[in-house]
């Protein structure tokens, strides 16, 4: 009788190398349905597993969008700065043109107080030759019934030595006014991102402010010497002031003026710059003249560099006793020599055009403590 197959079970053939027998592997039919769901299972196991590490990584990736997105942001806000800023900077450059104006009509009036003062004077010069014309007898009258400037309250040589003072402080201001010469400048060039915006827009916001206050305080003291200088303009005050002008004459000045030309074609502190056309700062002044014009030191001292270098053409550089030094830029040639003493007013040199240059001109500087200052603050032309 023949046996009925077992539907429950599963029968599995290993058919293994030739010569070997064929081994037979019986397996419940619930055995064999749970190993492919087993299989199955570790196969969505894995893939879950995949979909959780991919999931880790876009979070990842949108964390590091989104600081993207933030620092771009930061970086659109930092412009934004930046154009606030040039907007208030270019604010603030038009408030100092308007300074400027103003500052340029005022020269205009203290020029103007200046010549009234100075006719006052010339009249008062030809109502003294008057007087001295006269006989002795009518001179001395004259002199023992004029009356002095005690009388008025003031000093007689008080608007005289006033005027000095103003034709002193003016004689740069009215020649740079005034004057039809081609500019000839030249240095070296330092640009102006360097130094702080803001800084130096307050910096020349604190000059204008200083510079219209002398010009108020000029004013004021010039219109006080014509009204003192009409009150006083008798014989007796103008031969005090001739004495005062004539010993004031005497006076050497302490530093000397080192060229023969008195026109100054730029100034000491930012300018244009004559190459690249931006605003830049010059360390010196400029003084234009003709090539082969003689160049004197300002003051006793050593000799300390004379050589030529780049921007700075023919160049030499004295040190004095009192610590300062003054460079002499753009010489058409040099008389002295590195250790040489040299003495104020002493030829060392000749003005030309050598280095970065547009023109024949002496660069003249003065430097203090290794910093540039105002060369104008201790010699006038």
């Amino acid at each position: 009788m023949k046996s009925q197959p077992d539907h429950n079970r599963i029968t599995l053939l290993v058919v293994q190398d030739a010569g070997r027998p064929v081994r037979q592997l019986q397996l419940s039919r619930p055995l064999a349905l749970a190993l492919p769901a087993a299989a199955v299972l570790s196969i969505s196991s894995l893939v879950t597993s995949m979909h959780y590490h991919a999931s880790q990584s876009i979070s990842q990736l949108e964390a590091e969008a989104a600081a993207l997105t933030l620092t771009n942001l930061r970086m659109e806000m930092k412009v934004a700065d930046k154009d606030q800023t040039l907007l208030q900077l270019r604010s603030q450059v038009t408030e100092l043109s308007e300074e400027a104006e103003n500052i340029k009509g005022k020269l205009k009036g203290v020029s103007e107080l200046e010549e009234q003062l100075q006719s006052l004077i010339n009249k008062g010069k030809a109502s003294t030759s008057g007087a001295t014309s006269g006989t002795t007898g009518l001179s001395n009258e004259t002199t023992s019934s004029a009356p002095s400037g005690a009388t008025f309250g003031i000093s007689p040589a008080s608007p005289f030595s006033s005027l000095s003072a103003v034709s002193f402080r003016l004689g740069a201001i009215n020649a740079a006014l005034g004057s039809t010469v081609t500019p000839q400048v030249g240095g070296e060039y330092v640009a102006v991102h360097l130094n702080d915006p803001f800084e130096l827009v307050d910096q020349t916001k604190d000059d204008f402010a200083e510079i219209s206050s002398l010009l108020d305080e000029m004013v004021d003291s010039i219109s006080n010497t014509i009204t003192e200088a009409k009150k006083a303009n008798t014989v007796q005050a103008n031969l005090q002031a001739k004495k005062a002008l004539a010993e004031k004459a005497k006076l050497k000045p302490a530093v000397f003026w080192p060229t023969q030309s008195k026109v100054i074609s730029s100034n000491f502190g930012y300018r244009s710059d004559p190459f690249k056309g931006v605003s830049a700062y010059h360390a010196g002044i400029d003084i234009a003249g003709n090539i082969g014009d003689p160049v004197y030191a300002a003051m006793d001292g050593e000799i300390t560099a004379a050589e030529q270098m780049g921007a700075r053409g023919k160049y030499i550089i004295i040190k004095h006793p009192n610590g300062l030094e003054t460079w002499y830029m753009h010489l058409n040639g040099m008389v002295v020599s590195v250790g040489d003493k040299v003495a104020k007013g002493q030829k060392i040199g000749l003005l030309g055009n050598t280095g970065r240059s547009t023109g024949p001109h002496l660069h003249f500087q003065v430097v203090k403590q290794n910093k540039p200052v105002n060369p104008l603050t201790y010699v006038k032309p």
